[in-house]
């Protein structure tokens, strides 16, 4: 309970700091890894705390709006965004792109019954059990 507490808080803080520096509409996402908090958001920003008030940023190795990142509880991080881009990590750290399938925004991924899920643009609903190999499950 008290993890979902901080994840909000830091949800809320990230959008609204992240917002008020923006321009654009462009929104981002933060989730908890171990202990670890993830925030993403434009121009392929990643940043990792281990605190919630001291933030390093990452490299993501995309110029791409990053949108949504998901944790599966155990080892896998899967981060996603603009172009079907597509990242995972083990440690929030090290981030390695992955092959999407689609070239449409990717705008938010979720993890539950062993697979995660992202969803995009134009009906785009894609699934892996691992983060690494996805399968386009759009009607």
């Amino acid at each position: 309970m008290k993890k979902i507490l901080h994840l909000i808080l830091i949800s809320l803080f990230s959008l609204t700091v992240i917002s008020c520096a923006k321009k654009s509409d462009d929104s981002s996402s933060s989730t908890t890894s171990s202990g670890l908090f993830i925030a993403v958001g434009a121009s392929g920003t990643l940043l990792t705390s281990s605190d919630g008030t001291t933030w390093t940023a990452q490299t993501s190795g995309t110029s791409n709006n990053l949108r949504a990142v998901a944790y599966d509880g155990s080892s896998t991080l899967v981060a996603v965004g603009f172009s079907g881009t597509i990242l995972t990590s083990s440690d929030g750290t090290t981030w390695t792109s992955r092959t999407s399938g689609t070239s449409k925004n990717i705008n938010n991924v979720h993890y539950g019954n062993s697979s995660f899920i992202g969803v995009g643009d134009n009906g785009t609903v894609l699934s892996s059990s691992d983060g690494i190999t996805w399968t386009d499950e759009t009607s």
